[in-house]
């Protein structure tokens, strides 16, 4: 009876834990195909080359890495590099981060800024895309020369010579005009460039894998119970086992106590035998010397 029921105790748990296995083996799965290959995406901006390398899938709750390269084309001043990261909805943008990569900070032709940019995608992410958006602002302040009126020939019929200098007066005209207009003007502008750049897909969970998951932690709860109860039968078969090896302890005990007032009781049978053997033999024997004639009363007839 014990055996059978070990065995359909068994049988219970045997299929919960297949059960467990597969759904496991699912989950794992998932996570598998969240920690997928870094992918790469490279955005060019007017004075920037920009490439984000980040991995191709993250899961709902989960914190996403996203390493910036920027490279200049030239030599700028860059007034800021900043990045916002978007999650697509169906109408709408949902800005998950917004942050400033680099700042006032003269660039030349070849370098480079390097960044990393952790992002946590929401828990009750749906299945979408995360996407960012690249904006660069550089200052520049540009050269202006002011409109002059050339010099003419008209020079040379009032002064040909100034002051007894050994050039024309024409050809001073000339420098003046044209090289006092040479100015930097006390303003700049800031303009600014910007492109969208894919990033991660989110991997948010399905109805059907919702189902699984509920079924999941159903069969585990209905796997702890099984092995509560197992293990409850084991302690009440250990238990019986110990009753029942005390009860033939107490049986082989009893039964060598019933051998030895056996065996007592057969010797005490024989030496009541014996001890009744004697007593009649002794009787017998005066009762003999009692009724027979001696010798004398033989001899003298009387």
């Amino acid at each position: 009876m014990t055996s059978h029921l070990r065995r359909k105790m068994k049988t219970k748990i045997i299929v919960p834990i297949v059960l467990l296995a597969i759904l496991a083996s699912i989950f794992a799965t998932q996570s598998v195909f969240a920690q997928t290959n870094d992918v790469t995406s490279t955005v060019s901006l007017s004075n920037l080359n920009v490439q984000l390398t980040y991995p191709s899938q993250v899961l709902p709750g989960q914190l996403a890495t996203i390493n910036l390269t920027a490279q200049a084309k030239g030599s700028f001043q860059l007034t800021s590099l900043t990045v916002q990261v978007y999650m697509v909805g169906q109408n709408n943008l949902w800005q998950l981060l917004s942050t400033t990569v680099a700042q006032n900070t003269m660039m030349l032709s070849g370098d480079q800024i390097n960044k990393q940019i952790q992002v946590t995608v929401p828990s009750d992410a749906p299945r979408t895309s995360l996407v960012a958006q690249v904006t660069e602002s550089v200052s520049i302040t540009p050269y202006s020369y002011a409109p002059y009126t050339p010099w003419t020939p008209y020079s040379y019929a009032y002064a040909p010579y100034w002051n007894g200098a050994s050039y024309p007066y024409a050809y001073y005209a000339y420098y003046a005009t044209h090289y006092a207009s040479y100015s930097y003007p006390s303003y700049n502008y800031q303009p600014t460039d910007d492109a969208i750049a894919p990033l991660s897909y989110v991997l948010a969970t399905t109805p059907e894998y919702l189902a699984l998951q509920s079924q999941y932690q159903q069969l585990q709860t209905q796997n702890q119970q099984l092995r509560q109860q197992l293990q409850a039968s084991k302690n009440s078969t250990a238990q019986k086992d110990s009753t029942i090896n005390n009860l033939n302890n107490q049986l082989s005990s009893a039964q060598g106590t019933t051998t030895l007032v056996e065996i007592v009781a057969v010797i005490l049978a024989i030496a009541l035998v014996a001890i009744a053997a004697l007593h009649f033999k002794s009787t017998r024997t005066t009762d003999t010397a009692s009724h027979s004639p001696s010798r004398t009363e033989k001899a003298t007839g009387v």
